[in-house]
């Protein structure tokens, strides 16, 4: 035992630079399987932390349930605790938006609403406000005083006429930042009120619940149990809202272990190629060395305790400092992620207080257990190997060995003339599975690089902006239904006087900077399979600008933007069928189509099927020719402009178009910039912490190309030696060593970027189907294969340099005495 200790610790020591790159491989992979876990960890934690901060406690609301229904869930054997509420209108207001609402007790509880002072409202004439409420109404007020709103019930699905009444201040609630750049509050009415005002038959609450659960129930249980109780009154998806954010918090949420450790694996998986390749790269100069120690007694299982001790000892000097730089890296990297994006959103801002007040454990004694488990158990078997070839060495074969591979007929090939491409060849050829396993492992790593990038290439923040605009700036009318106040807001009326009319575009179109503005139209329909939703979907009239991008978009069926000019064809955006997914391509639909006033029946075929933006489609998932649209309507059905500018984002221009939209009072603009600012903050996190996981990945992987071009200089220093003394000069050493280095750099070029690029677009399409980053165009990932490219290549040249240098240090004499 004492021996095996004794000679594992002297080669630790008499093969340093071996051992410093697999030390190096080896606190990367400790870093990489420390800070995975930790950073989701806190971030899961931050997160959880928040949400309790801020998100009501609610497992569930369902929404419009009438009050018997209401008596019945509060029953029901599976809910633990409820509380209601209900929308009773808005204050008619100017510049704010004032929701008046009941809640009982335990809804103030389940919203986590809490007074500043006074009394939940008892009376009819009782309200409780806020501060911005007064200053909106343009009132002062105490609790006691009385002030006068004007208000908009909600009945007969609309708002009704406004009215006015005299309401005694009861209780305050505080502002929030939100609320107060927004100019959106919350004020509190009585039940007595709701029921004056709104007929009983038309009362509708949300009823809020918690439900009975056991311990180690996880989110999917709770899930399943709020889904039956809905089913068992009957109340559908669209009015169920379930909490999974609270409840994500709160209980086990088996969702989140499965990528971290997928991640965990992805980095055992390059440490065991690492640190394995690097041994065997190293194993064959060692060949006589365990064959001297075979020949003076030493057993099989002794050779493979040397094997495994001197890869323990080196794990046991770098695991530690690779948990220490682990540990600072934790904190400061998370603290940099919500940092960058405080100010993104009111949970980012408060997840940066929480992380810099210290408020959440950011350390926990398990993940370093389990990181030095994991890394050790990395070694382990990437030794395994390396043990077993150890193991196998004969005595006489190792006496024998001269410090090729194993010894056979020589099969060097032999040349009149020898040059530097020549001898290269030849070294590579004698050692081939060196050479392989080398290219392999780090094309490992490229592959899954290339992969990433893709991902992260496609998740274009300008490309999602672009996708959810068509212009940089959509001005529309604003649409209003159901108000009896604002009569004008119904799309009939807007129809009949569209504020966007020639004059407007003219005006638009004079404004410097836009070089073009495209009209859109609708065409509101109901009837065939909208019948449930009459009235909800319309018809998207397209300009001629975007034939071609029409065309493109679809996947199933055959179309030209010629035959939509008719009236009669439509192309159903695809989106439109997870709500109506029987409509097939061929079919013909029986619409009523709604004109300003008048109403009447049109066939209309689907004669495609496709897939596009929602800044194509505006949510209109039936698309016409804006030609075909107009011939169905006698009204102006315009319904976006389509800003197009000389520039993505342009100052002097939005500030002219906001001011005609503010100077109209019955438009709305939606601009580029603020989607691509809603897009980059998003992205930033995610991109942050992706690129840095790769970085640290190719590091390992890097650590081979290092390690086999050290290696093989080291064993070949005699032989070296010998042909410099004939005369290799110190230049042609250099270049065949950056040949060397330039066939590995090739080698794994050629596998990472061509097998990453191929797996990268299954990808994109997954990527595409699930909606992830909202992504919907390729991009090859150009950027990230040149740095992939200039990293191999500079690494490789500066490593020739460096072993060339190194070589130089030794003279002739002690380069041909050298012996392993």
């Amino acid at each position: 035992m004492k021996m095996t200790t004794r000679v594992a610790y002297c080669n630790m020591r008499h093969y340093k630079s071996k051992n410093i790159l697999i030390g190096i491989a080896i606190i990367l992979t400790t870093l990489l399987l420390f800070v995975i876990p930790s950073i989701g960890k806190d971030m899961v934690e931050v997160n959880f932390a928040v949400i309790n901060k801020i998100y009501p406690t609610w497992h569930a609301l369902y929404r419009n349930v009438d009050e018997s229904t209401v008596m019945k869930l509060a029953a029901h054997h599976d809910v633990k605790t409820y509380g209601l509420r209900s929308d009773a209108g808005y204050m008619n207001l100017e510049d704010a938006t004032v929701s008046m609402m009941y809640m009982d007790r335990t809804g103030m509880e389940l919203y986590k609403v809490k007074l500043k002072e006074g009394q939940l409202p008892q009376k009819e004439n009782d309200i409780v406000v806020s501060k911005g409420i007064l200053e909106a109404l343009g009132q002062n007020g105490k609790i006691g005083d009385t002030i006068t709103v004007p208000y908009q019930i909600l009945k007969d699905d609309g708002l009704d006429y406004t009215k006015e009444k005299d309401f005694r201040i009861c209780g305050f609630l505080a502002d929030n930042e939100s609320s107060k750049e927004q100019k959106q509050y919350t004020s509190l009415v009585s039940e007595a009120f709701l029921k004056a005002e709104i007929p009983v038959e038309q009362v509708k609450y949300r009823f809020l619940l918690q439900v009975n659960g056991q311990k180690g129930n996880t989110t999917a249980d709770y899930t399943e149990t709020i889904q039956n109780i809905a089913r068992q009154f009957g109340i559908s998806e669209d009015d169920m809202n379930i909490n999974k954010e609270y409840l994500a918090a709160n209980y086990v949420d088996p969702a989140t272990i499965p990528v971290i450790v997928g991640i965990m694996l992805i980095v055992v998986l390059a440490g065991i190629i690492t640190i394995y390749s690097v041994y065997y790269v190293s194993m064959n100069q060692r060949v006589r060395e365990f064959g001297k120690l075979k020949a003076i007694g030493a057993t099989k299982r002794q050779l493979r305790q040397i094997v495994l001790r001197e890869g323990m000892g080196v794990a046991l000097f770098a695991i530690p400092i690779g948990l220490l730089i682990g540990t600072v890296a934790v904190k400061v990297v998370l603290l940099q992620f919500v940092e960058h994006a405080k100010d993104s959103n009111v949970l980012i801002t408060e997840a940066y207080k929480v992380v810099a007040k210290g408020e959440v454990q950011l350390y926990y004694w398990w993940i370093y257990l389990l990181a030095i488990a994991v890394t050790l158990c990395t070694v382990y078997l990437s030794l395994m190997k390396p043990m077993r070839m150890a193991a196998k060495v004969s005595e006489i074969e190792a006496m024998r060995y001269q410090g090729g591979s194993k010894r056979q007929k020589s099969s060097r090939k032999g040349y009149q003339f020898l040059n530097i491409g020549r001898l290269t060849k030849r070294n590579l050829a004698e050692n081939k599975k060196k050479s392989t396993i080398t290219i392999v492992s780090m094309a490992v790593t490229g592959i899954f690089v290339m992969m990433v990038a893709t991902v992260l290439s496609c998740a274009n923040p300008m490309e999602s902006a672009k996708s959810s605009i068509v212009g940089q700036y959509e001005i529309s009318p604003i649409v209003e239904s159901g108000n009896k106040e604002h009569p004008e807001y119904e799309w009939a009326e807007v129809q009949k006087n569209n504020p966007l009319n020639e004059g407007l575009k003219q005006q638009i179109e004079e404004l410097d900077g836009v070089e073009r503005v495209d009209v859109f139209t609708a065409l509101k329909v109901s009837g065939g399979p909208f019948e449930e939703k009459i009235g909800t979907e319309f018809i998207n009239g397209v300009p001629e600008e975007y034939a071609e991008e029409l065309k493109k978009g679809i996947t199933e069926g055959n179309v030209t933007y010629e035959e939509l000019k008719s009236g009669d064809k439509v192309i159903l955006d695809r989106a439109l069928l997870h709500w109506y997914p029987d409509i097939k391509v061929g079919d013909k639909l029986k619409l009523n189509i709604h004109d300003g006033d008048n109403t009447f029946q049109k066939e209309i075929e689907v004669a495609a099927i496709g897939e596009y933006g929602r800044g194509l489609t505006n949510y209109n998932c039936l698309i016409m020719a804006k030609e075909g649209a107009e011939k169905l309507t006698i009204n102006n059905s315009s319904s976006y402009f389509q800003v197009i500018a000389d520039k993505d984002y342009d100052e002097a221009l939005e500030a002219s178009l906001q001011a005609i939209v503010d100077g109209s009072g019955r438009l709305q603009m939606r601009t580029w910039k603020n989607e691509y600012d809603t897009w980059e903050n998003a992205m930033q996190m995610t991109r942050g912490a992706c690129y840095a996981f790769i970085i640290i990945l190719a590091a390992i992987s890097i650590m081979n190309l290092i390690n086999t071009m050290i290696n093989s200089v080291h064993v070949r220093k005699k032989e070296l030696g010998m042909m410099q003394a004939i005369g290799m000069s110190d230049r042609q050493l250099m270049k065949m060593l950056q040949l060397e280095g330039i066939f590995y750099t090739v080698g794994t070029l050629i596998i990472s970027i061509g097998v990453g690029s191929l797996a990268g677009y299954p990808l994109f399409l997954y990527a595409k189907r699930t909606g992830m980053f909202d992504i919907s165009t390729y991009h090859y990932p150009v950027t990230a294969a040149i740095i992939i490219i200039l990293t191999l290549f500079v690494i490789q040249m500066l490593l020739a340099i460096f072993i060339a240098k190194s070589v130089r240090k030794d003279s002739l004499i002690e380069r041909i005495r050298f012996s392993e």
